[in-house]
């Protein structure tokens, strides 16, 4: 359960780009956020499923399925005021 450093520093590039257009972009109507997925299901093997649960909460692997709510938030006037956050759904993975 490693991560590549090429991927960690995206990622990290990634999250603050959101924070700087965010606040680039202040007063023009447009917010900027970033929705971070936790693993995504895809027929992996199962010891890397396993591996993968006991670092979660209940369920482990996401299904695409689960990330939909939290993007039908973000392009909702639910979230007009919800700029330059990344969100993160892993089922608690990252904690």
């Amino acid at each position: 359960m490693t991560m590549p450093v090429e991927y960690a520093a995206i990622k990290a590039g990634v999250i603050h780009l959101t924070k700087y257009f965010a606040q680039y972009l202040k007063g023009s109507n447009i917010r900027v956020n970033a929705i971070s997925p936790g693993g995504i299901f895809n027929n992996q093997p199962e010891v890397f499923l396993n591996k993968y649960m006991s670092y979660c909460s209940s369920k482990g692997m996401l299904n695409e399925s689960d990330v939909i709510g939290v993007l039908l938030f973000l392009l909702s006037d639910s979230s007009l005021f919800v700029n330059g956050q990344n969100i993160v759904i892993d089922d608690g993975f990252s904690i």
